[in-house]
């Protein structure tokens, strides 16, 4: 391909394919750019039976216009594992994605994978389960890309946040559910304007579903509590929780019969449905967001 940038001059990209093998291949692509020097771009994909994965790497040794190297990476991999606390598998899950600088989502936003994104992910995330119980290890970091110009407010890192659930249905016809989430919220205060802080977070339901064939009612019960340890006061305290009960009432009916339009044979039904719900009210202005 050939562009004339006026940032970059006139650009000139030759790619390459290889085609490794029937599950992996690589392209590789130089591009010259006359204000800029030379950069390659490189793309490898691989497919196995039990995992897969992408990644790309841009490199330019040296940028004549920023007198430096630069270089954009993405990874995403999945995999599945054998389950090391029980019967069944394990998932992992990892996507990568860093630049060299702030400069980057705008210099090279017309041949770059990251385009003009300004916020990159990395997230690492391991989950498992057995039996009834389901549990995740789970890090999230981000590199955000500041314009002096255009700041923007960072998202929290998630360094770690740890999740489990436990849930049955059917028990002596009662439904329940306990999920449980530890994280530790990172980013810059200077620019959040709020703490930093550790989260311990748990909802428990229980519900008991009475079901038949003309219609169904289930009454539900939740309780939704959440604790907050701040590093640095907010509103005079380094604390702060919330404990949120709900009660609910979903029920319907169904009416159904069958008939027949223009000479074709219908299943007609008509379904009417009410659904209660109250939740007290609950302060929450003094929780950090």
């Amino acid at each position: 391909t050939l562009e004339l940038d006026k940032v970059n001059g006139a650009v000139l990209a030759v790619p390459y394919y290889w085609n490794i093998a029937p599950n992996r291949d690589a392209t590789l692509t130089p591009t010259l750019m006359s204000k800029r020097g030379v950069n390659l771009d490189s793309e490898f994909r691989y497919l196995e039976a039990d995992y897969s994965g992408q990644m790309r790497l841009d490199l330019m040794p040296s940028d004549q216009l920023r007198q430096s190297s630069r270089w954009g990476l993405s990874y995403a991999h999945q995999a599945t594992l054998k389950n090391l606390f029980g019967p069944g598998n394990m998932a992992f899950n990892l996507n990568l994605n860093r630049v060299s600088d702030d400069n980057y989502w705008s210099d090279f936003s017309g041949a770059s994978m990251f385009l003009t994104q300004r916020l990159l992910a990395n997230d690492a995330a391991l989950s498992w389960s057995n039996g009834y119980f389901s549990n995740s290890v789970r890090t999230v970091r981000w590199q955000t890309l500041q314009d002096v110009t255009a700041p923007i407010i960072p998202p929290y890192d998630r360094l770690p946040q740890l999740t489990s659930r436990y849930a049955r249905i059917d028990v002596n016809g009662f439904d329940y559910s306990i999920d449980a989430d530890y994280t530790q919220f990172k980013s810059d205060s200077s620019l959040t304007l709020q703490p930093n802080a550790q989260r311990v977070f748990s909802s428990l339901q229980l519900s008991r579903p009475w079901l038949a064939p003309a219609g169904f009612i289930t009454p539900k019960l939740q309780l939704h509590v959440a604790n907050y340890q701040l590093a640095t006061p907010l509103n005079d305290s380094t604390s702060a929780s919330v404990v949120v009960p709900t009660m609910s009432l979903d029920s319907g009916l169904v009416f159904e019969r069958d008939a027949s339009y223009f000479g074709r044979n219908f299943r007609q039904t008509l379904e009417p449905r009410a659904f209660y719900v109250n939740t007290p009210y609950r302060d929450q202005n003094l929780l950090p967001n």
